[in-house]
């Protein structure tokens, strides 16, 4: 059967060969003997793998991972459990999925802290949170200092920062007393861009917020965005919810709001003490 096969291609490819006979004029190619010594490689700064993305009517290729959230209606943030952790009471590092409206999978964030920090500090701990694209490159990384939930004294910050090393803003958190307030800053002036305010009357101490609650991001007394927190009955879970109000948000800013909802998820929804 198998030399069957063969004498049929080998034939076929005879037939190929007397029916294009060799052009006079045309050049032959592969004349000389040549050999490849090396393999290019890209320079020391290779630049990023394009990731397509497909938008509406309009296809782009962001030339950075967080440029994918430019016209993404909203995001969602899912943490996926682990099995030892449930059935002990140790703390493992923290994974999370960020997924568009439509359930696709846009980051995949992954918690990068030490045991001793865990055991210790639970939710006011120190951590690195990195955020890979569809390309499995390096989008964005939050670093959050070491903070105690329960030192209302001690104002809780955040850090957000895209390859190769530059500060794209920082969330934060403003020393009021009625309610939850946060100031998110521009990595490059400082200057506050947004606020983000939670429920009224819910107090400054971190235990005061219920599991299922609402806050504004809002900036010149314009509502830009929103964040909330609420029982998923389709996933049996809770998840964090990013709404972005103004179509004209850039990816910068949604990023940034992005960043305040994983400090927001720390503080309030993280088990803490």
């Amino acid at each position: 059967m198998l030399q069957n096969d063969a004498v049929r291609t080998l034939q076929y490819d005879s037939e190929i060969r007397v029916a294009q006979q060799p052009n006079a004029t045309e050049p032959r190619v592969y004349d000389s003997h040549i050999s490849i010594t090396s393999q290019p490689r890209p320079g020391s700064e290779a630049p990023r793998i394009p990731l397509p993305t497909v938008t509406g009517s309009r296809t782009f290729m962001p030339l950075s991972g967080y440029d994918c959230l430019a016209d993404l209606p909203s995001v969602h943030i899912e943490q996926t459990f682990e099995l030892n952790e449930s059935l002990t009471a140790v703390s493992s590092e923290n994974r999370y999925v960020v997924r568009s409206p439509l359930g696709d999978a846009v980051f995949a964030a992954s918690e990068s802290s030490t045991e001793k920090n865990r055991l210790l500090w639970g939710a006011g701990r120190p951590f690195q949170m990195h955020l890979l694209d569809k390309t499995h490159q390096e989008a964005l990384v939050f670093r959050k200092k070491f903070a105690l939930g329960s030192m209302c004294c001690q104002a809780k910050s955040l850090e957000i920062w895209i390859p190769p090393g530059n500060v794209l803003g920082r969330v934060v958190q403003s020393p009021t007393f009625m309610q939850p307030e946060f100031f998110i800053e521009d990595g490059n002036t400082g200057q506050p861009v947004f606020c983000v305010e939670g429920p009224a009357n819910s107090g400054f101490c971190c235990f005061c917020l219920p599991k299922e609650c609402y806050f504004k991001v809002h900036s010149g007394g314009n509502l830009r965005a929103s964040i909330d927190h609420k029982w998923m009955a389709s996933k049996s879970q809770y998840t964090t919810n990013i709404y972005f109000s103004d179509a004209k948000l850039t990816a910068k800013e949604r990023a940034l709001i992005l960043g305040s909802a994983f400090l927001l998820e720390y503080m309030y929804f993280q088990t803490r003490f």
